[in-house]
């Protein structure tokens, strides 16, 4: 698994280099993942169960194109639209594939161990970024701020880090100490500048408050007050630098208003997607089993795209996978269950999280530590 994992590092930075410097086939991730699908069903390592829901899932997918008239060949809208069912899928796939490891324990420590050595070099990537203004380790453009190092898209970070985020907070609870990986994720979550990550800081910020009941102490009020009137000193510096590195964000505002801005136009896209849906002739079997036309638009709002791509049908089958495979790591501990909910509530506003196959061996790494974890308090 530690070699699965450096190379989904490697054609990370790579995928994002070619792009940066425009090479028009430049999607080396796809390769990589092509490769590891192929491996685990050449040789078999794949539960029956999980195989027999792909084959469900599979055939839902096909009828639902069935369904709508894009303008396209059948052949067409499948091959157009069989990128995200892999997409969907991938995650499912790497859990069934980690769950059958000899000697899991000991991987999954070692990846964690690979994990945390990588974003400790994303870090240093960020500030290298951040001191000479570099465009390769940019977030997005020179218009808004933010920088997320060597990883490729901003929905990877966000992702990777809200996962890394509750493993130092995890420990912190634990053992009562910040580590150094606990400030180094942290800080770069803070400067990678993502809406989904800082409503989930948010998310965690509540929790700890209340959980480590600083609302009780006196420092807690003083620390706030003196935020409040430094912000309020400082609103003509944070006037422009709104204005100029959150540049469209405000200019959403002043177009469109708060929601389209915050939402990044995802707004207007849902509603687009459901004037779509109407032009295209979705049925009452489309509700069933879906009928996405992801080639041409989505929602970029994770639960309302798994709606539109599986239906209602494929949509419960799909989130008792992800229950099994992912969720259920988290439910044996009060600030796990809070954080893995927090997650899921910022991927509805976030988008490109249940389609996002680059964050699977994170999240199913962090996973697996905490069911391990689980495993070790009790034998305690």
């Amino acid at each position: 698994m530690s070699i699965i994992l450096i190379l989904f590092f490697i054609s990370e930075f790579l995928t994002k280099l070619l792009d940066f410097y425009g090479v028009e086939h430049y999607r080396v991730g796809i390769v990589i993942k092509m490769m590891f699908l192929c491996y685990v069903f050449a040789r078999k390592l794949i539960s029956s169960s999980l195989f027999g829901a792909l084959v469900i899932l599979g055939l839902l997918f096909f009828f639902s194109q069935l369904g709508i008239d894009t303008g396209l060949s059948l052949k067409e809208k499948l091959l157009e639209n069989l990128l995200y069912f892999a997409k969907y899928t991938f995650i499912f796939v790497m859990a069934d594939y980690i769950s059958q490891l000899n000697f899991k324990d000991i991987q999954i420590h070692k990846a964690l161990t690979i994990i945390l050595f990588f974003l400790r070099i994303n870090f240093i990537a960020i500030l290298v970024g951040i001191l000479f203004k570099l465009d390769l380790f940019r977030t997005y453009g020179h218009d808004r701020f933010g920088y997320n190092g060597i990883i490729q898209m901003n929905s990877h970070a966000s992702y990777i880090y809200c996962f890394a985020t509750i493993y130092v907070v995890y420990n912190y609870l634990k053992i009562k100490k910040i580590t150094l990986d606990f400030w180094i994720i942290i800080i770069s979550g803070l400067l990678i500048g993502t809406k989904t990550l800082y409503f989930f800081y948010a998310l965690v910020g509540v929790y700890l408050i209340f959980h480590l009941k600083l609302y009780k102490k006196f420092t807690f009020y003083i620390l706030f007050l003196l935020l409040v009137v430094a912000i309020f000193l400082s609103i003509d510096i944070l006037s422009l630098f709104l204005s100029t590195h959150l540049k469209p964000f405000v200019i959403l505002y002043n177009d469109y208003g708060f929601i389209t801005a915050i939402t990044s136009t995802r707004d207007l896209l849902l509603m687009e997607t459901l004037n779509l849906a109407s032009q295209y002739d979705w049925s009452f079997i489309n509700y069933l089993i879906g009928g996405g036309f992801f080639n041409i638009l989505r929602t970029e709002m994770a639960f309302v795209d798994l709606f539109f791509f599986w239906g209602i049908i494929g949509m419960v089958l799909y989130l008792s996978l992800y229950y099994k495979y992912i969720i259920r790591h988290y439910l044996y501990n009060a600030f796990l269950k809070y954080a893995i909910f927090s997650v899921l509530l910022s991927a509805f506003f976030g988008g490109n999280y249940f389609t996002n196959a680059v964050t699977a061996i994170y999240i199913l790494v962090f996973s697996n530590f905490f069911t391990l974890e689980k495993i070790k308090n009790s034998n305690n």
